[in-house]
């Protein structure tokens, strides 16, 4: 069940906002072994998709229903910002980040691609009967 643009909007900027104070928070946690280095990297890819939800919902508020994420301004902000919030973490949480946050959009666009793409038809070629 879809939600609204706007109460998802507030939900995932609300998450985003969440995720981002959370990372902040145990920063220094997070860096302290490789596996919570790891944690850490899927930690900001999580806030990857919940401010790409969040710009995506922003943008079809303003601009009205239509409007489609392009990957150079809205996807490619939503990564670079998270990918700088990996940074702070450790090194490897970028990498991590990046993986993570590729491997969210492939399942998101394959999401969006079933849930509104419209239907091909496809013209039946009817074949001459031969006398």
């Amino acid at each position: 069940m879809a939600l609204d643009s706007k109460i998802s909007f507030g939900l995932s900027a609300v998450l985003a906002i969440t995720t981002l104070a959370a990372s902040q928070t145990f920063k220094l946690q997070l860096a302290e072994t490789k596996g919570m280095t790891i944690l850490g990297g899927g930690l900001a890819s999580a806030f990857f998709m919940f401010l790409l939800t969040a710009v995506g919902n922003l943008e079809g508020i303003l601009l009205g229903k239509g409007f489609e994420l392009q990957f150079i301004p809205e996807v490619a902000f939503s990564l670079v910002v998270s990918l700088v919030v990996a940074g702070s973490i450790h090194r490897v949480s970028i990498t991590v980040c990046l993986l993570l946050s590729l491997a969210i959009l492939f399942f998101m666009n394959s999401i969006s691609q079933r849930t509104y793409a419209s239907p091909e038809v496809v013209p039946k070629v009817e074949k001459k009967k031969r006398r």
